[in-house]
């Protein structure tokens, strides 16, 4: 079983990162009739995704970047773009 459980952790975490397949999702979700551990695993995972997306968010929305720090990256990606070509 611990081979089953380790697939289906990676899974779980892959799901995060992109849509499982049909097959993919069955399985998973199958294990977790039978294992009650990947099942909590899962849901934790989840809500740590989740929480981590809002609290990204709001950090975000908190940044302002000043406007002389913006026009002076502004100028400096100019000069590198004159450089490159």
């Amino acid at each position: 079983m611990k081979h089953a459980c380790e697939k289906i952790s990676q899974l779980a975490s892959e799901q995060l990162e992109r849509r499982l397949s049909l097959r993919e999702r069955f399985a998973m979700h199958f294990h977790f009739l039978m294992c009650g551990a990947c099942k909590f695993y899962y849901q934790n995972l989840l809500k740590l995704h989740e929480t981590l997306n809002i609290k990204r968010k709001e950090m975000s929305e908190d940044i302002v970047l000043p406007e002389k720090e913006r026009s002076r990256i502004h100028q400096s990606l100019q000069e590198l773009s004159k450089h490159s070509k």
